[in-house]
């Protein structure tokens, strides 16, 4: 259904990670873009809770507070 339609998923917790899990289920390519210490939800429940809403995403580190990371090419 959602084919094609790329996503850009900077949320944490629980919201944004259902919100954008559901939209990969539907079919779009969603790439989790994470700061280099991690999503803040990994280390609860054993990071099963971490594990459950990012199922079939893409992961990406990404450290926008430096000149390397925060480029663009």
């Amino acid at each position: 259904m959602l084919n094609g339609v790329v996503v850009l998923d900077f949320s944490h917790y629980l919201p944004g990670p259902f919100a954008s899990w559901r939209l990969a289920q539907l079919g779009a390519e969603v790439i989790k873009i994470e700061p280099p210490s991690g999503d803040r939800l990994r280390p609860f429940a054993g990071g099963k809770l971490f594990a459950s809403y990012n199922t079939g995403k893409k992961s990406v580190a990404l450290d926008l507070k430096t000149d390397g990371g925060a480029r663009t090419s």
